[in-house]
């Protein structure tokens, strides 16, 4: 019996649309701030002469539009750039030394990057080409041929790269025009600028030239405020980028010969962590457990600590082509998908395989997110340029002892019709209010208030004594002194020391009896001693007390089971009175990922 898959296939009525393109240009975006998102690719002619870019929308899998581009694009991003409603992503496309911006699918802005020194080398040939004789010349281009070819300017590089007989006409035409060098931005990444709780927070573009060297730009006045060689004369592949830009972010760095770099925000340069004999072909830093998984061309998956370590390698069946991120927040995981030669794409939870499936023809691109009006979609291309549409089952599960025979053959029940994407989740009759209420703004509105205050003013009845004493760091009971709570987290995992200050703000009054709880998740946290009584505590003088908190990992990996999230990864402190039920302070802390043990 064929098992079920946790993936339906969308099916498609005609002709299917083509689309060949890369891995880096490919992304998701609400472009028309519709609440639908759209599918953004360039569209690569290799075969024509000479080769041409088309950028494509795609609504559903039909072609909306399409921007004729003047140049090959190495990379495609989609980024909000501030918090005005309603909020319009911009796409940004690299091309050569430039980053195009769209913004609703029309030209809004051209960053070129910053100029690179010329060589003075280079500077004297160009200068004494204009005044010696054709015989003279090939003694010039022989040195310039000496010179690294990167660190040309690329009138010297179409200069070599053209015949002889036409190298004079060409020098006569372009010798007295300025020499200008540009590096080649190869991979672009967002990152958030401040953590916050919105899915679509304003983010900075993170740039990757081909001499090394990564810039952060901020896509609303288009300055420069990051700018740091990571690897010197390296040319970067690939970007992974995981934190925020006013705090701390960490940027995994592939390269094109197998080396991966780590750059934090207060490092002067990039650090090599690992290199690999062979080619990366995909690169992912996870967010939880802060690891580093890439896939090579020797048919491997592996994982990197930050440190350079080792943690799991795992076979694959055939060579992998791309790989990206499945994070699935409502069930808490985060899987690396991995389309191998041949068409199978694999789903693994850290070294364990959970999923697969198979489709006609290798993949040669994906992305994950959402489409249409669907929130867990997948996007993928093969080399014969035909698009698959796969949307995740929400009956979905991802085991790592489930039974993976027959998987990936699609029956009857695995297929849905395109016209899934333009159904809303929710009922007709919900999508009809909707539009009532759009129709009649005010008057729902004031309703909605109305019944608001009301039910305000009856809850306020019965939790006016948690509002006062709950979540709270300073404590509100009239009857006793009153007493302010402070946290501080030390330690870099897995064993963290947790500080609490305890103050009594009271001019006259001793604070007793008091004792301090603390509550974690066992899966998670394991404290040794929990409970504590307090002393009494004088007016002015701060009693400060420690605890030792361990976070549980797993035997195995030693690494952070997958179930700890930022969102469950919180110690809940309550300092209570002896003989009373309510607590008069509960604090949340939220605790900083911990490091693996090696």
């Amino acid at each position: 019996m064929v098992s079920p898959g946790n993936w339906l296939q969308v099916i498609v009525d005609g002709e299917q649309p083509k689309l060949n393109t890369l891995p880096s240009c490919v992304t998701v975006s609400d472009v028309k701030s519709d609440n639908y998102v759209r599918l953004i690719a360039t569209d690569i002619a290799i075969d024509d002469e000479p080769p041409r870019a088309t950028l494509k929308v795609f609504r559903g899998i039909d072609l909306e539009s399409e921007h004729e581009l003047k140049g090959i694009p190495s990379a495609i991003a989609s980024l909000y750039i501030d918090e005005s409603e309603p909020k319009t992503p911009i796409v940004a496309v690299a091309i050569a030394e430039s980053v195009l911006f769209y913004r609703h699918m029309k030209p809004y802005f051209k960053y070129t990057l910053p100029e690179l020194d010329v060589l003075d080398e280079e500077r004297e040939i160009w200068r004494k080409l204009n005044l010696v004789g054709v015989e003279e010349q090939e003694a010039l281009i022989e040195g310039l041929k000496a010179l690294e070819r990167p660190k040309l300017t690329r009138k010297s590089q179409h200069l070599l790269n053209l015949l002889p007989p036409e190298r004079n006409d060409f020098i006569r035409q372009q010798a007295e025009g300025s020499l200008i060098r540009y590096s080649n931005v190869v991979a672009l990444k967002c990152l958030a600028r401040v953590s916050s709780g919105d899915s679509q927070p304003p983010s900075h573009l993170v740039i990757a030239t081909d001499n090394g060297e990564i810039i952060i730009v901020e896509p609303q006045s288009f300055g420069v405020l990051y700018r740091v060689m990571a690897c010197p004369d390296i040319t970067p592949s690939m970007l992974a980028v995981n934190g925020f830009f006013e705090t701390d972010f960490c940027i995994a760095i592939a390269t094109r010969y197998g080396s991966v770099y780590l750059l934090r925000k207060a490092a002067a340069e990039g650090q090599e962590i690992f290199k690999l004999s062979h080619p990366l072909t995909g690169l992912v830093l996870l967010p939880i457990d802060q690891t580093i998984v890439v896939s090579s061309m020797d048919k491997k998956l592996v994982c990197y600590s930050k440190k350079g370590k080792q943690l799991y390698m795992v076979p694959l069946p055939e060579q992998p082509i791309c790989m990206t991120m499945i994070n699935l927040s409502h069930l808490g995981l985060s899987l690396i998908c991995v389309a191998l030669e041949g068409g199978l794409v694999q789903f693994y939870m850290q070294k364990y395989l959970v999923d697969e499936f198979q489709i006609e023809g290798t993949v040669s691109s994906m992305v994950f997110g959402y489409l249409g009006l669907e929130e867990h979609v997948l996007c993928l291309t093969t080399l014969e340029g035909d698009l698959v549409i796969k949307i995740l089952k929400r009956t979905a599960t991802f085991e790592p002892n489930q039974n993976l025979a027959g998987r990936g053959f699609l029956g009857s029940s695995d297929m849905v019709h395109a016209s899934v994407l333009e159904k809303p989740k929710k009922s007709s009759i919900f999508v009809e209010q909707v539009a009532r209420e759009k129709q009649n703004a005010k008057a729902t509105y004031g309703s909605f208030q109305v019944e608001l205050w009301r039910l305000r003013h009856t809850a306020a009845r019965a939790t006016v004594d948690a509002l006062n004493s709950s979540e709270r760091t300073i404590s509100g009971d009239i009857t006793h002194a009153p007493v302010k709570l402070s946290a501080e987290v030390c330690g870099v995992g897995p064993v963290f020391r947790l500080y609490l200050t305890i103050q009594n703000l009271s001019t006259y009054k001793m604070a007793s009896n008091l004792m301090v709880l603390l509550h974690a998740d066992r899966r998670h946290y394991t404290i040794q001693k929990s409970v504590a009584k307090l002393p009494s505590i004088l007016p002015g003088v701060p009693l400060k007390i420690d605890f030792e908190i361990v976070a549980v990992l797993d035997p195995n990996d030693k690494l952070p089971p997958h179930t700890l999230t930022p969102e469950n990864s919180h110690i809940r402190v309550m300092i209570t009175k002896t003989q009373q039920t309510k607590p008069l302070i509960a604090a949340v802390i939220d605790m900083p990922q911990s490091e693996a043990n090696f």
